[in-house]
């Protein structure tokens, strides 16, 4: 399976429920905000109201559902975060299938970047910089403060600083004079803001980068590169446009880095497969991928495992498994347990029908690494194709249980419950999807749909979606009075 799925943008709009599978405890609460909800946002509301504004953003955005991706980000996301100060909740990085370079940072803990930024990235290094820098606006509180100065000005809704937070990722200045009482002023306050904090996110993103066992100076370096590439462009670049970069800005971030010993620090495999993953699915048009791996492949220092990968990945969405297949194998033989190719491998197989290989060899792999999401979401994909349905069900609220956000064990269980003819479960598993992609009134309409579809008998069951439907609407209704 393709696990490269965006969602299609949905309307501005919030959902809540809970799984059956799930423990209470993964219902969503809501802070009591008292009266002006935004005057003081402390660290647990700013997580609360962090989560609800994600869900409303991954409902909004075209996002990336790879686990494979996600694993990566989410690694080196926490490497940096172990090494900042001032962390008062656990992060989460997301990705947006966007080939702009751009990454942004919302309240509670949530980073996310565009899948372009990694494209561009010509280091680990790169890369990481641009995450240490947004986590450094998370730990410095510069949005939960910003949003308390301006609810001091005026009356701030939840649907005004949701809408405000989503534009300011394209455009920071205007979203920022959103969530203000006038436009007049607001505009240059804002930018003079923006401006402030970002100097302060590249002195601690710089830090954060240097204590994680990156290369400080691949700051001004990536500042340098996107300068550059912004003059050949009649567009601003969107990274510049939401983080401003002023001459003196690249002069700071040159003189921190000299503070710093220059190393070399080699890219990792998880993050040369990524990007070889990314620009075969997300930079690159499926034919021109075939073409640009290929001649990658032929120059000087070009024939790397992450290159063959990259045309693997390409080979397979060309219509061309048989092809795929050898390449796999090869790097397979080499490593036998790495996932990105096994992943592949399993796409290949279902391509071409080996459906009992893929099982037996994703069956040893859970036996391996039972509580990896990469494995168990493509041992579940396989099970569906073979019609193996209790089995992609059985995995899937396994998955679940410890990783209750994601987006792909929800699709695919629903899909499951449908195979299965249980439309009962189907219809709750698509309303937990709806949860997790921000709309509370189809959530609700799921919910009735399996309440319909119970047997009389069924009132343990019954009770239970009538609490859940109640405590959906519940907290539907005190959002909207936000």
């Amino acid at each position: 399976m393709r696990f490269s799925a965006v969602t299609k943008p949905l309307a501005l709009c919030l959902l809540a429920t809970g799984i059956q599978l799930l423990p209470a405890t993964a219902f969503a609460v809501l802070p009591d905000l008292g009266g002006n909800a935004f005057s003081t946002i402390t660290p647990e509301k700013e997580k609360q109201l962090g989560d609800v504004m994600m869900r409303q953003t991954r409902g909004s955005l075209p996002m990336v559902y790879d686990p494979l991706l996600d694993e990566y980000i989410n690694s080196l996301g926490n490497k940096l975060v172990a090494r900042a100060n001032d962390v008062k909740f656990p992060f989460k990085f997301y990705w947006v299938d966007d080939k702009n370079i751009n990454a942004f940072a919302t309240l509670g803990g949530n980073v996310t970047s565009h899948t372009g930024t990694l494209a561009v990235a010509e280091s680990e290094s790169e890369f990481a910089s641009v995450m240490a820098h947004e986590i450094a606006h998370v730990t410095q509180r510069h949005i939960a403060r910003f949003v308390e100065a301006q609810s001091q000005k005026a009356p701030l809704t939840l649907a005004g600083v949701l809408g405000a937070i989503v534009l300011a990722t394209v455009n920071p200045e205007a979203g920022m004079a959103a969530m203000m009482a006038t436009q007049g002023a607001a505009q240059q306050s804002a930018i003079n803001f923006t401006r402030s904090n970002e100097q302060e996110a590249d002195r601690i993103g710089m830090q954060i980068l240097s204590e994680a066992g990156f290369d400080p100076h691949a700051v001004p370096n990536f500042f340098r590169k996107l300068a550059e590439q912004s003059r050949f462009v009649n567009q601003q670049l969107s990274f510049l446009q939401t983080h401003p970069l002023s001459q003196s800005r690249v002069s700071d971030t040159r003189m921190r880095a000299e503070q710093f010993p220059q190393r070399f620090v080699p890219d990792s495999q998880d993050f040369t497969l990524s990007k070889a993953r990314v620009m075969a699915r997300h930079q690159y048009d499926k034919k021109d991928a075939e073409v640009i791996f290929r001649k990658m492949l032929s120059d000087p220092g070009g024939n790397t495992r992450a290159n063959q990968y990259g045309l693997a990945i390409a080979l397979l969405d060309n219509g061309k498994p048989e092809q795929a297949r050898k390449l796999i194998e090869q790097l397979l033989a080499k490593d036998e347990h790495n996932l990105y190719y096994i992943d592949v491998y399993t796409d290949i197989l279902l391509a071409q029908k080996e459906y009992q290989l893929c099982l037996e060899m994703l069956e040893q792999q859970y036996l391996l690494r039972p509580n990896n999401q990469v494995v168990t979401l493509n041992y579940a994909n396989a099970a569906l194709k073979a019609n193996a349905n209790r089995l992609a069900i059985h995995l899937l609220k396994n998955l679940l249980f410890y990783k209750n956000d994601s987006i792909l064990a929800y699709d695919m269980l629903s899909e499951a419950y449908k195979a299965a003819g249980d439309l009962a479960k189907f219809y709750e598993a698509r309303a937990d999807l709806r949860y997790q992609l921000a709309n509370y009134p189809l959530a609700i309409d799921d919910i009735n749909e399996a309440l319909n579809h119970l047997r009389p008998e069924e009132k343990l069951e019954n009770r239970r979606l009538e609490a859940k439907k109640v405590q959906l609407q519940t907290e539907f209704d005190r959002l909207r009075r936000m």
